[in-house]
Order: C-alpha cells, then sequence, then structure tokens
C-alpha cells in the first residue's frame, strides 16, 4: 500500500468515514486490543481515556472516540492506520463502501470484493447479499458460505426468469448455472478468445457444483461438526464472487 497517498486520501475524508463506520460496526474489544499489540499502539489504545470504556457502555460518545484514534494515527503512525483499513473485518466493509479508493491504493487484501445487487436483483438476493457481506465482516469467510450460496442460487433463477428461460422446478444451483449459460443470448458470444472462456465457464461450473456439498456439509448452514477451514473458506467465497461479477456485467451491462 501507497503510505502517503493513503495518508492525502484519508484527510479528504470519505475513507476516514467508512473507516469510522466500519469500527463502530463490527469491532469488540478484543480487536481493539490486539490490533493495539500487533500494531505497536498498545499504550496509546489502553490508555485512551474513553475509548474502550464507551465501547464497552455502548456510550453514545463512542463514535468521536474512534474518530479521535484515527485521527491520531493518521499524524503518528500510517502503518498502524493501514493495518487497520486491511483488517478483516473492515476490508469487507471498505470494499462495499469505497472500492475505487482502495484500488487507488493497491488495496485488495486477498478479497475479490463484494457484490452489489442490480436494481433488477429479487429481494431474497439482496437480503442474501447483505447477509453474506455482514457475516463475512464479523465472524470470517466460514459464515459467509451459506448465504453467499443462497444469493448464488436466487439470482441465478432470476436472470433465467428474466430471459425467458425455462428450468426445471427444484433446479440447482449447477443446473441453474448451466441452462444460463448454454441458453442466454449474452453468453452465446465470448469475444475473440471464446473458446478459452468456454472452457473457464466450465470450470465455474465445477465450482459452482463443489459449493453444494459445502454449504450443506461445511459451513454453518446446517450444525456441521466439521466446518471448511477459514483459507478454504475464502478461497469460496472469491470463487463465487468472481462468477457473480462476471454475470452481472455480461448480463446486465
Amino acid at each position: 500500500m501507497d503510505y502517503s497517498l493513503l495518508q492525502d486520501t484519508f484527510s479528504k475524508g470519505p475513507l476516514m468515514l467508512s473507516l469510522q463506520r466500519a469500527i463502530v460496526k463490527v469491532f469488540t474489544e478484543v480487536d481493539w486490543r490486539e490490533f493495539g499489540h500487533l500494531s505497536g499502539q498498545n499504550g496509546y489504545i489502553a490508555g485512551h481515556g474513553r475509548l474502550l470504556r464507551s465501547l464497552s457502555w455502548r456510550d453514545p460518545d463512542y463514535g468521536s472516540c474512534v474518530y479521535e484514534v484515527l485521527d491520531y494515527l493518521a499524524r503518528a503512525d500510517i502503518k498502524a492506520l493501514a493495518a487497520l483499513v486491511t483488517h478483516e473485518k473492515i476490508l469487507p466493509l471498505l470494499q462495499q463502501d469505497q472500492p475505487e479508493m482502495l484500488a487507488r491504493l493497491g488495496c485488495h487484501g486477498g478479497n475479490v470484493p463484494a457484490i452489489a445487487p442490480s436494481p433488477s436483483a429479487t429481494e431474497v438476493v439482496r437480503r442474501a447479499l447483505a447477509d453474506a457481506d455482514q457475516l463475512m465482516a464479523s465472524n470470517g469467510a466460514q459464515s459467509a458460505v451459506d448465504r453467499l450460496h443462497t444469493a448464488m442460487h436466487g439470482y441465478l433463477k432470476s436472470e433465467c426468469t428474466a430471459a425467458n428461460i425455462d428450468l426445471p422446478a427444484g433446479a440447482t444451483i449447477t443446473q441453474a448455472f448451466r441452462t444460463l449459460r448454454l441458453q442466454h443470448p449474452a453468453l452465446s458470444n465470448l469475444g475473440r478468445h471464446q473458446e478459452q472462456v468456454g472452457r473457464i465457464l466450465q470450470s465455474f461450473a465445477t465450482v459452482l457444483d463443489a459449493l453444494n456439498p459445502v454449504r450443506n456439509h461445511g459451513s454453518v448452514a446446517h450444525p456441521n461438526e466439521h466446518l471448511i477451514e477459514p483459507d478454504e473458506a475464502l478461497l469460496v467465497v472469491n470463487a463465487a464472487r468472481t462468477i457473480f461479477h462476471y454475470l452481472s456485467r455480461k448480463l446486465n451491462p
């Protein structure tokens, strides 16, 4: 990350506002203490007169305390500020609010950006995407797999309906994707490298086929004893988001 650009960008406001809102929404006292130790700012965090106390008591001045911390870090420790921006709980929320700003900073944190639902998205898809993003931020990728599966399944079915493509009753996510791929007019022309892109799309079908058992047996959708591991859950989330982004641009340019 370009620290000088971060400092300049941060001073202009929008990123600071989004960062403050994200921290207020998802940060816990444990998160603050861990951040303090990892960033070398534990003395400042623990010694702040109101930050942790306001958080603990849910006092109305907590948001102002967060602004004080951010102002201090912007002046005194830009690397610590960058660590907040890229924190695993914070970055997914910033990707929703400030994707262009993060791209300018060269900050992606290993995550494919969150998905903004199209205006035609159904309420089920919108709610599932919002749930997935919130769970991704608060509990990690393992908790987001189920809701992302629901969002993708609903999205594929709605795009088939919008294009007057018939699906069998109870079509699985894999069946819906393959039917959309074969019958939607926008997917009939894949450009100058159609053969290679077609092979990639076929691989996406395999990804979605694997998403079903992961959701059923490795996510929090059911009381599974063995959840998919965090790194592999992030792989699943990123793969699903990649498919979502491509279809959203291709079908609704």
